[in-house]
């Protein structure tokens, strides 16, 4: 099986009740569950034994309105009970950046909060499937719901937004991401730190045209512009990932106000030298050093870390 997969794919979902939240909003892992059938005039009990999850989720986040902005146009959706998180950044310089990055983020988790958990008996593919469905399908959908917002008031009608959301199944470790725009996704596995999205930018098209270098891209002036966004007239295409967890895995859900303060480097060291502390004061540390590098942007950004049951 690959690590990574980038499957877009149709709509599809299953709720079922979530299962409970310890107090520092780390997932728990639920009990088994039996349940008992046979014959209405000679009982024959058959256990069936709900599969315990292999992995725990431990996530949290912060949004901060950085050291230039006069308001803050991130937006953070946490819903730790479904080992979910969601990031969005508004358009600078656009009208309602800080309306269409609450909106797509809100409709996203609203979204996803119908269909997660999912129900999959412990099947990692059919988890990865469902997971790039559902994730395709909730950006979709935060798409719509900008649109029908800026319809709505015409002040807003040209506002957009990035959007990066990501679940975890904890029975089978499968993860999916649905994104549009330039907030990343991050792997720390080990020492190994890997971007696991492709932002949507002009940037990043000259770049794998080899029209420039990694360090041309890296202080390009045009570094800002999007190809695609939620919430313009087009319906953005989602890119979806999906792939599969391991117990230690740190992920970093970011916009772009902190990953264009710090280079990987630092962030790494960061990660690495606050991976014994609790994933908000990892996160606080994070936000704290891309302000002290001067702040110019807001910076939000989400933690998701596997651990042990």
């Amino acid at each position: 099986m690959p690590d990574l997969l980038i499957v877009p794919l149709p709509v599809s979902g299953f709720p079922h009740e979530p299962d409970p939240v310890g107090p520092s909003g780390a997932w728990l892992p639920s009990r088994s569950a039996s349940a008992y059938l046979g014959a209405s005039q000679t009982p024959s009990p058959t256990i069936l034994a709900h599969p315990l999850p292999l992995f725990g989720i431990a996530a949290d986040g912060i949004s901060d309105i950085g050291q230039i902005r006069k308001r803050n146009e991130d937006s953070l959706e946490l819903l730790p009970e479904l080992c979910l998180v969601i990031v969005a950044d508004g358009m600078g310089g656009h009208p309602g950046g800080d309306v269409a990055s609450r909106t797509a983020a809100e409709e996203a988790g609203r979204f996803l909060s119908t269909r997660l958990p999912l129900e999959t008996g412990g099947d990692v593919e059919l988890a990865m499937s469902q997971l790039a469905e559902t994730m395709e399908a909730a950006v979709l959908a935060a798409h719509q719901a900008v649109r029908l917002r800026g319809e709505a008031d015409p002040d807003l009608s040209r506002m957009g937004t990035t959007l990066t959301a990501m679940a975890v199944d904890p029975l089978t470790g499968a993860f999916g991401i649905g994104h549009v725009g330039d907030s990343r996704t991050y792997r720390l596995r080990q020492s190994d730190f890997l971007q696991i999205t492709r932002d949507d930018t002009w940037v990043q098209d000259r770049l794998e045209n080899e029209d420039i270098t990694v360090e041309q891209a890296k202080r390009h002036p045009f570094g800002h512009l999007l190809t695609q966004c939620v919430g313009l007239e087009d319906a953005p295409e989602p890119r979806v990932v999906t792939g599969r967890v391991e117990i230690g895995d740190t992920y970093l859900v970011c916009t772009d106000g902190l990953v264009g303060m710090l280079e990987d480097e630092s962030i790494v060291e960061l990660l690495l030298d606050a991976a014994d502390e609790d994933p908000k004061t990892a996160i606080q540390r994070l936000v704290d050093a891309a302000n002290e590098s001067g702040g110019h942007d807001n910076v939000t950004a989400a933690l998701v870390r596997v651990i042990d049951p």
